[in-house]
């Protein structure tokens, strides 16, 4: 018998002891013929065969491992992932007959070990009550892997991806098998781990005689074509670096991968971090300030900490490896994260929607980039006027004994006599003058009452109403705790997703964001127990936001069209009677939010500690804290995550 009839015996029987029997001793490889047309799907016996109407099986999982026929269910699919790897090594050897003798021999002996290996998963999934054929089959590997072109193509997308990423995935059910006591099964993928090293190996071999000069991963990258990506390059699994320096790839090789991130099957949404918001709101297609332009330079990574691990985050370049590997060392799951100069091969691919940090002016180039659909966010709901009057009216026929009166509550002023008005009616001992579009620290003047419109104050307050219209005046109170409550609103309505403190500096400015199992612990006594008296099991400030806060805020949201992430800034202060009240509406933000992010940091940390999120200049994070933005050349601000 001759290789060309062993390989054409399998690929194009209609019986699984065809697929399945071994080249016999001594066969040769003469007579290899000319190259076949690749057929649309390999042959398949009845109940096997790889559907083309979309119909499959759900990917057991391993929940539940310790039933058996939720065991045999796993156990089918790794014999087709076998049986298709099988398949396909025989058509390289119809697909390139021309290749060379010593590679064509050793596809020739990894089909028979692939051979084997479908027959070990068959027989223990017998025992499980399990018949091959009894759950649909997943043809990704053969539509993925057949249409290579070349040799070097087929180690790419098979030895590389396929087989590498089974260094983890055979390791990994290994352990989980042994785990759930069957040991059996354990045993067999422990042999088709030891297997897949020297099939990654062979493969790394011929990949490296035919590349061209680049490193092993530029080529390996670039040699491959989406939907394939260097990522399922991994497995589910703790990334197996032993395995991978046993195959023979060098350190680089495996660092690289280990960061590599990109989705495998969901479509992604696109994160981006545009700081300047606000700014662009005043005027558009204007050039961020100075401190907008550096903090978008600075902490454009901090999206990858809202994002989930098959989503893709665009930064201005990419972070070292060494960096990122710490990040993965310190448990901290990553997305995909690109350069924008890769903007337009991003936008050849299927994507869900953009995820700017905020959906204003400044994200239309964006935008118009990745040809994506995002709805602008209205500019009346970034206004602080429409959220003074938003909380006025949530305060109109409340009775609770903690909310603010309604002399807290901003107040609008469009002239400079207006603010002199204000002041001279007022009992408060300083006020502060907000522009309706800021950030908190920015674009405000805070005054002492008693001075009155000074010149200095004049000159501001002018400026403010030439530039962005109405201010917005409230008295400067005394604040005890600060902290931000986060939602997201969409179809299904608003969901409240947590609490975070805020630590800003005096004049406003974010510094941290701290999230713990409970707001109370970082409260006094004396405030916890104001917070309470009276109250149900929840508390004053529970019931406020679940019978209006929230029904109101939800009202506002669809009022105008908005959906996504949602986070409104509160405070706990003394009065001038020196009595604890809440303010529960100081700012709403229809955007993401460094208190969001804390929140989304606190994934990453055990559910017993506490999570921190600072904001400060480079080398002036708290001590033990894991750096999260890379500090390069002309890096200023740095991102920290913390304990608390």
């Amino acid at each position: 018998m001759i290789v060309r009839e062993v390989a054409e015996r399998i690929l194009f029987g209609t019986t699984l002891e065809e697929k399945l029997a071994p080249p016999p001793p001594g066969v040769v490889d003469d007579g290899r013929g000319d190259a076949i047309v690749v057929p649309e799907t390999p042959s398949r016996p009845e109940g096997l065969e790889l559907r083309s109407d979309g119909v499959r099986a759900d990917f057991p999982g391993t929940a539940g491992i310790e039933d058996e026929e939720q065991r045999g269910r796993l156990l089918h699919f790794f014999a087709n992932h076998e049986l298709l790897a099988t398949e396909l090594m025989a058509l390289v050897l119809l697909k390139f007959p021309e290749a060379p003798a010593e590679f064509r021999a050793g596809v020739l002996r990894t089909l028979k070990e692939e051979q084997m290996h479908t027959k070990l998963y068959l027989k223990r999934m017998a025992e499980c009550g399990v018949e091959f054929g009894d759950l649909p089959v997943n043809g990704f590997f053969w539509k993925t892997v057949s249409s290579m072109t070349t040799p070097l193509d087929y180690v790419t997308r098979l030895s590389l991806t396929f087989e590498q990423a089974n260094l983890d995935y055979a390791r990994g059910y290994a352990k989980v098998f042994a785990e759930s006591g069957d040991r059996e099964t354990a045993a067999i993928l422990e042999r088709i781990y030891r297997d897949e090293i020297g099939h990654v190996s062979y493969g790394l071999k011929w990949f490296r005689r035919w590349k061209s000069e680049g490193s092993d991963w530029q080529e390996f990258v670039t040699g491959l074509h989406l939907p394939l990506s260097a990522a399922r390059a991994k497995g589910a699994f703790p990334f197996n670096e032993e395995g991978r320096r046993e195959a023979g790839f060098d350190e680089d090789f495996i660092r690289e991968l280990r960061v590599c991130a990109q989705s495998k099957g969901r479509t992604p949404n696109v994160f981006w971090f545009n700081p300047g918001a606000e700014e662009s709101l005043v005027t558009p297609g204007s050039v961020p300030t100075r401190a907008a332009g550096e903090m978008q330079r600075d902490l454009s990574l901090l999206p990858a900490y809202l994002a989930r691990r098959e989503d893709v985050v665009i930064v201005p370049v990419l972070p070292p490896t060494s960096f990122l590997t710490e990040l993965l060392d310190a448990g901290i799951e990553l997305p995909e994260i690109v350069a924008a100069e890769r903007l337009p091969e991003i936008r050849e691919r299927k994507l869900h929607e953009l995820r700017p940090w905020a959906r204003t002016p400044d994200a239309q180039p964006v935008i118009d980039s990745l040809g994506v659909e995002c709805v602008p966010a209205s500019r009346d709901l970034f206004s602080k006027a429409l959220q003074a009057e938003f909380l006025r009216s949530l305060l109109e026929n409340v009775t609770n004994p903690v909310l603010c009166g309604p002399e807290d509550v901003g107040t609008t002023v469009g002239s400079v006599d207006e603010v002199q008005d204000w002041m001279e009616a007022s009992s408060f001992s300083q006020c502060v003058v907000k522009a309706p579009f800021s950030t908190a620290g920015r674009d405000r003047v805070i005054c002492r009452v008693a001075e009155g419109v000074t010149d200095g104050v004049r000159v501001a307050v002018e400026e403010l109403i030439g530039r962005q219209g109405p201010l917005v005046i409230e008295p400067w109170l005394e604040r005890l705790v600060d902290f931000s409550v986060h939602y997201d609103m969409d179809d299904g309505g608003l969901r409240r997703r947590g609490l975070v403190v805020l630590e800003n500096t005096e004049r406003g400015q974010f510094r941290r964001a701290m999230v713990a199992n409970r707001f109370t612990d970082f409260l006094e006594e004396e405030v916890r127990r104001v917070l309470f008296e009276g109250a149900s099991r929840q508390g004053h400030l529970v019931e406020f936001m679940e019978d209006t806060l929230e029904p109101g805020l939800a009202s506002l949201l669809e009022k105008h069209h908005y959906a996504g992430p949602v986070g409104v800034d509160s405070f706990l202060y003394r009065n001038q009677e020196g009595a604890v009240r809440w303010k529960p509406v100081v700012e709403i933000n229809p955007r993401y939010t460094m208190g969001r992010v804390a929140l989304e940091l606190a994934r990453f940390r055990s559910s017993q500690a506490g999570t921190s999120l600072t904001i400060a200049p480079v080398g002036k994070g708290p001590p033990g804290s894991l750096c999260l933005t890379p500090c390069l050349g002309q890096t200023r601000w740095a991102a920290y995550l913390g304990a608390e």
